[in-house]
C-alpha cells in the first residue's frame, strides 16, 4: 500500500509544481484569472443554495476555504486544448498588458456584482478607470479571431472547460460533504 501512496503523492508534487512553473498557459490562467473565476462561480452556486438538490447539504466554511490554486494545472489544461503556443503567447502579452488587466478587473467586478453577497471572487479595489488607449486595445484584441476565440465561448465551453466544471463541482462536494 504504501508504494501507491508514494505515487499519489509524488503525482500531486508534480502536478503542483507545474501549475505553478511559470509555464505560458499557467501564467495566461492567471492573468486571465479564469481559475479563480471557475472556481468561485461553483463555490458561488453552492453558497447560494442553487447546488443543494442535487448535492445535499454542505459545509459552506468548507466551501469557501477551497483555494482556486487547487485548479490552477486543470485551468491550463484547459488553455493547451484550444490554444495553440502562439495563440497562448498572443494572448498573455495582452492579458498582462495594462488594457488586458484593466478587461480582467472589470470582468471580475461585474462578475462579483451579479453573484451577490454570495460571490467567492475578492473584490478588485480602486474603480474601473479605463483610458481611451486601453479601451481600444482591448477593442482590438476582442474583434481579432484570437479574441473572439479567447473571450467567446470556443475557450469557456471547450470539452476541457466542461470536465473541468465538473471536476471542481464534484471535489467541492466531495470534500465540504455533499451527497
Amino acid at each position: 500500500m504504501k508504494p501507491i501512496a508514494n505515487i499519489v503523492l509524488l503525482a500531486t508534487l508534480i502536478s503542483s509544481a507545474w501549475a505553478t512553473d511559470g509555464a505560458p498557459p499557467t501564467l495566461l490562467v492567471r492573468a486571465m484569472r479564469s481559475d479563480e473565476i471557475a472556481v468561485a462561480t461553483v463555490k458561488t452556486a453552492f453558497l447560494s443554495g442553487a447546488m443543494a438538490d442535487r448535492y445535499g447539504k454542505i459545509n459552506e466554511r468548507c466551501v469557501k476555504r477551497v483555494p482556486y490554486e487547487d485548479f490552477t494545472a486543470g485551468s491550463a489544461h484547459v488553455v493547451e486544448s484550444v490554444l495553440n503556443a502562439q495563440e497562448i503567447a498572443t494572448s498573455l502579452a495582452f492579458y498582462q498588458s495594462d488594457a488586458g488587466i484593466k478587461y480582467v478587473e472589470g470582468l471580475v467586478r461585474r462578475l462579483r456584482a451579479r453573484q451577490g453577497d454570495d460571490s467567492a471572487l475578492p473584490p478588485v479595489p480602486g474603480k474601473e478607470d479605463i483610458t481611451p488607449a486601453q479601451l481600444a486595445a482591448i477593442a482590438d484584441f476582442s474583434r481579432t479571431d484570437l479574441g473572439r476565440k479567447v473571450m467567446g465561448k470556443e475557450l469557456g465551453v471547450s470539452p476541457a472547460a466542461v470536465a473541468l466544471g465538473r471536476e471542481i463541482t464534484e471535489q467541492i462536494a466531495a470534500k465540504c460533504g455533499g451527497k
